[in-house]
This record gives structure tokens, sequence and C-alpha cells, in this order.
């Protein structure tokens, strides 16, 4: 009880099921009362029942006990599991800007012989030349600078990962992430959360050819809710059942849902999803309460 506050919206929906236990307890403790008032017992039978009693009192203490300590262990070990996706999430992005540098330090070395080369089609007058391959320097991907998606570490760690993904999967990836928008969801919860997103996303994107996704998050005015928006390219309609619910297959939505609705009844929001049949796109809309 001490700890109510605390664990609260952290247990699963069967630890109500443990009330049986007590109640069946209460119900045999009412049945020897009974017993003992319509019926004389020896002695020692009564003192069995009262030790029964006590023993049956001290079973559903300990039950209790046992189910608390299991709540405490899962808790751990979901942090730990927190705290290897961020190693990972952060390793993956340390990763990339380290290939990023190394990428601009071999494009700077080479910036004498492009320059000898603008040099040379100067001489030649061929200026539409010299045009195209300054273009195609200024848009190579090595002078990029590494990209910043958000101010939440967490979730930018996270971003440049499917980034990552998508630009190998030819998928356009577009990310705009308002300042504080996410601060308040716990990290496992944002881990959860975004990476199933982004899973189905780029699951039913990557098999289609100029597909794209783009994510938003924003805070709608005058309200305590935050709008999470994710639009991606699909190629069939995900809502294949005669009841339009969402189907799990290999090539749609689906994966990870349950995962995505638990996130988003935990914080008290909503989430719709729908197909447009006119611009073969997804859209899924969260409305999350801070």
């Amino acid at each position: 009880m001490k700890n109510s506050k605390k664990d609260a919206g952290q247990h699963d929906q069967s630890v109500f099921l443990l009330v049986f236990i007590p109640l069946t307890s209460i119900f045999i403790m009412l049945t020897f009362v009974s017993i003992g008032e319509s019926v004389l017992l020896p002695s020692s039978l009564d003192w069995m029942v009262t030790m029964g009693a006590v023993l049956l009192l001290a079973a559903n203490l300990l039950m209790f006990e046992i189910n608390h300590y299991h709540q405490k262990k899962n808790m751990e070990f979901a942090e730990i599991q927190l705290l290897l996706q961020k190693e990972s999430d952060s390793a993956q992005y340390y990763k990339m800007l380290n290939a990023q540098n190394e990428n601009q330090r071999i494009l700077i070395h080479d910036i004498k012989k492009h320059l000898q080369s603008i040099d040379l089609l100067n001489e030649q007058r061929e200026y539409a030349k010299i045009s195209a391959y300054i273009r195609q320097l200024v848009l190579s991907p090595d002078l990029k600078e590494f990209s910043r998606l958000c101010d939440h570490e967490m979730l930018n760690s996270i971003l440049c990962r499917y980034m990552q993904r998508c630009t190998d999967s030819h998928i356009t990836f577009h990310a705009d992430i308002r300042s504080g928008t996410t601060d308040f969801i716990a990290d496992n919860d944002l881990t959860s959360l975004f990476c199933n997103l982004l899973d189905n996303a780029i699951t039913a994107a990557g098999i289609i050819p100029d597909s794209f996704i783009e994510i938003n998050t924003s805070k709608r005015e005058k309200t305590p809710f935050i709008v999470i928006t994710v639009i991606n390219s699909c190629r069939k309609n995900p809502f294949l059942c005669k009841d339009r619910q969402l189907t799990v297959n290999k090539n749609g939505h689906g994966f990870g849902l349950k995962s995505i609705r638990k996130v988003v009844s935990k914080y008290h929001g909503n989430l719709q999803m729908y197909y447009n049949d006119d611009t073969l796109t997804f859209h899924t809309i969260i409305a999350l309460k801070q």
C-alpha cells in the first residue's frame, strides 16, 4: 500500500484475479465460524480450526508478498531491458556519427582534386558541367551535418536509427518533433511506442518505390494533449476484414499494435488509424495526455 502511487499503472489487469484467493479464505473462515456456533467441538478440534484459520491468513499474506516480489523483479528486468535498448540506440547513433565524420575527412582530403577538376572545366568554358559538378558536391551526403531530429536524446537516437534504415531501404524519411512534446513520456514507453510505429511504417513502405514516412509531434493548443502523427506509403488497405479491424500480416500493419495501444491507454490517450485510397497512404494519429 505504501508504494501504491509509485507502482500505479505498472500492473497487468490479471493481478485482480488474486482477489479470488482472499475471498475464498474469507468464505472458509466464515464456514469455520458457522460450524463453531452450530456444533460443540472438542477443545482439540477447536484449537485445530483456530490454527487452520491463522495458517490460512498467513498463506494469504505470503502469497501477496510473493506476488509483490515477482512484480518488483519484473520491473527490474524491464529497467535492464530499457538500459540495453538505450545502449543499443546510443551505440548505433555514434556509429553513424563516426561514419559520417570519416566520410567528411575523405571528402576534405580529396577537395584539392575536385578544385583542380573544376579549374580544368573552367579553362574549357564548360560552365554547365561546372554547375553540375558543384551541385553534386553540395548535395553529397558527406557534406551534410549529422542529423539532430529532436532535442530528446533517447528519441533522437531512435529516429536517427530508423532514418538510416529508411535510407538503406530507399524510403524518404521526414520527422518534425516539436521541442518538449515527448518529455513527459517514460523512456520505456517512448521506445515501445515509436519503435513499433516506425517498424510498422517501414514494413508497409519498404516494398513500394518512391515511398515515404512522415512522423510529427505537436502540442494541441489549450488542451493537455500531445498529438503524434505518422503517415506512410502503403500499397494495400490493411483493413481487410469485414469488421474493419486491422489485421496482422507480413506486408502491412499490425505488429506491435498491442504495445502501442497499451502505451496510449497508460497515458489516457486515443488512437485512430485509417487508410487513404486516393494517396495510398496509411495514417496513424495518437493523442496522449500529459
